[in-house]
């Protein structure tokens, strides 16, 4: 259980931000090829150890300029895929009893060494720390990139990976990973990844109105004279709130534009192709 441990991580899972602790990790998830469906365990989604220092988006066009006799020529020819660079840290590792720990221990050539000069394994390395464990999920993530590998090797499934932060989603594949271990630190890594997005989703909470009660509050509401009206209305005031929901079918027709009476027309535009009248000829 998550709360055995002495040393616990940041977050603890993907659920931290409805626990009323103001976390909001940053959720990693590998989604099927049809888009919707996590190829993970129920309940099972990797958040990191720690949240990225910096999430950089790169949105840009693609815009062609060329210099001709007449001026100069511009083609636009829509936008660039959207790149997210994240920069980020593994944290301290850090173990128990010894606190912070940079020793790597003996390398397997070190049994070939002669027994006077051979290192000693203290058997408490940062190989055995919280941080350097989500390091390599992290990296393991990166190498697979949202493939499902058959037991021959092969990938039987290739998915996407999701990345989800502050009801914002984003579907695409990571394209570079690098790893920077210096002297200055010691005791963590420093990371950096390039995102490469396919599609992106940003969800906005708002009060949803229904369109019976829009319409009650424009007619009938006051009398030609400006007055209130005494007629009490039988639709209730209070607004709830709706889930949200991308179907453009459930929209009221008022909302779109289209014509609510059925007896209404929609003026046709003008025949441009008819020939002009006598009048409006000018004359020579």
């Amino acid at each position: 259980m998550p709360g055995q441990y002495r040393f616990k991580s940041a977050f603890q899972s993907e659920l931290d931000e409805f626990m009323g602790t103001g976390k909001r990790p940053v959720v990693l998830d590998i989604i099927a090829p049809d888009r919707v469906t996590s190829m993970l365990p129920p309940g099972l989604k990797m958040v990191l150890h720690t949240n990225p220092q910096s999430m950089q988006f790169s949105y840009a066009k693609t815009i062609s300029r060329q210099q001709t006799m007449a001026g100069w020529v511009e083609y636009h020819w829509g936008s660039n895929p959207t790149e997210i660079s994240f920069s980020m840290a593994t944290g301290g590792f850090m173990r128990l009893y010894t606190g912070l720990s940079n020793i790597t221990g003996p390398t397997p050539s070190n049994d070939k060494l002669p027994k006077n000069m051979m290192a000693v394994d203290v058997r408490g390395t940062r190989r055995e720390t919280i941080a350097y464990d989500k390091y390599l999920d992290f990296l393991a993530l990166f190498h697979n990139n949202g493939a499902i590998y058959d037991a021959r090797g092969t990938i039987a499934f290739q998915g996407q990976i999701l990345i989800t932060y502050d009801a914002g989603s984003w579907w695409g594949w990571f394209t570079n990973f690098s790893v920077e271990e210096t002297a200055e630190k010691p005791y963590q890594f420093t990371l950096s990844a390039t995102f490469s997005v396919d599609r992106e989703l940003h969800r906005l909470k708002s009060v949803y109105v229904p369109p019976e009660q829009r319409r009650a509050t424009t007619s009938g509401a006051t009398t030609p004279s400006g007055a209130a009206s005494s007629t009490p209305s039988t639709t209730p005031t209070t607004s709830a709130t709706q889930p949200w929901n991308d179907d453009l079918t459930s929209a009221d027709a008022a909302d779109l534009g289209f014509p609510t009476n059925a007896d209404e027309t929609v003026p046709s535009p003008p025949d441009r192709s008819a020939a002009p009248t006598r009048s409006s000829r000018r004359r020579r």
